[in-house]
């Protein structure tokens, strides 16, 4: 019997013991994301000076201000006690600001390949959605967040618990970093349709305003890999936004209530940045997404976020 129990305690010993290296080793390469350095120099993008442009880059950053604030100047806007803390970049350039310095290609770098200046990868940067803006519009993104004046702020650093270090290690908030996903021999000379209510021009609204990043590949919903977020849900025919006309589509995004009566939550649905853009605009979204195919036949639909 005390050698039936010897054993059972080494075994048992030996399990904890490795689960504890398994679980070292997701967070160690969690953790190795932030300080692994990569050389790319971006392909030059002409950022603009006149009015114009910058009021078009206005319009474009508003989807920005869910992590950056209303002023660019940053925020906390990721703190939960069993995850962590997680504070996003000043981008007006302030002294000690992590855009201090920042010259027209550090900018092209951070938001097309989503690497910052020293060339480490930017967790939780939508840039695999950034990276489609055309070269213009890009440019106007960047001279509106260089006509912003300097915000001087401090926030508290960068904290994730170890379980969810191990969590993120083992893919389980699916990929914190875009750079790993991007095309970058793709990311240049990118042009637009002409704005207006084409498909073509709706298409190109859903790829830089990242739709497919929580409404999936087909545009189906399912489950998003925010810990702490609802299923997105299907938009296409088989869900209740595919059926919505142009007018209670336009609607949703100008006030924030569906036509169900649901009022979105913009931390985890950002329709601040679609409801910015013109009229016609998001005509040419609606258009794309109806020309869509129903992503989930009767019999398979996603739950309603």
């Amino acid at each position: 019997m005390k050698k039936f129990l010897k054993w059972t305690g080494i075994t048992l010993l030996g399990l904890v013991l490795l689960v504890l290296l398994a679980s070292w080793i997701l967070a160690s390469k969690f953790n190795n994301e932030f300080e692994k350095v990569y050389t790319l120099t971006p392909a030059p993008v002409a950022i603009p000076t006149d009015s114009a442009s910058i009021e078009r880059g206005r319009t474009l950053s508003v989807g920005c201000r869910n992590c950056h604030d209303v002023d660019m100047g940053g925020k906390v806007f990721f703190d939960d006690p069993n995850i962590g803390v997680l504070p996003s970049s000043n981008l007006t350039r302030a002294k000690d600001s992590e855009t201090e310095g920042y010259t027209d290609e550090d900018f092209v770098r951070a938001l097309r390949h989503g690497l910052n200046k020293k060339g480490n990868p930017l967790m939780v940067m939508p840039s695999e959605a950034i990276t489609h803006l055309s070269d213009q519009d890009l440019g106007c993104l960047i001279a509106f967040i260089k006509s912003l004046p300097p915000i001087e702020r401090t926030f508290p650093k960068r904290h994730f618990t170890y379980m969810s270090q191990v969590m993120a290690g083992a893919g389980l908030f699916g990929n914190l970093f875009a750079y790993n996903v991007i095309d970058h021999e793709g990311a240049k000379n990118i042009t637009a349709p002409p704005i207006g209510n084409s498909i073509e021009y709706g298409a190109y609204v859903a790829r830089f305003d990242g739709c497919k990043i929580c409404h999936g590949a087909n545009f189906g919903g399912g489950k998003s890999p925010d810990p702490v977020s609802p299923p997105p849900p299907d938009i296409t025919k088989s869900g209740n936004p595919g059926k919505w006309t142009l007018e209670q589509f336009i609607s949703t995004f100008r006030t924030g209530k569906t036509p169900e009566g649901k009022v979105l939550d913009g931390k985890f649905m950002p329709f601040a940045g679609i409801a910015a853009l013109s009229d016609v605009e998001i005509e040419g979204l609606y258009n794309y997404i109806q020309s869509l195919p129903a992503a989930n036949p009767a019999g398979n639909k996603i739950a309603e976020k």
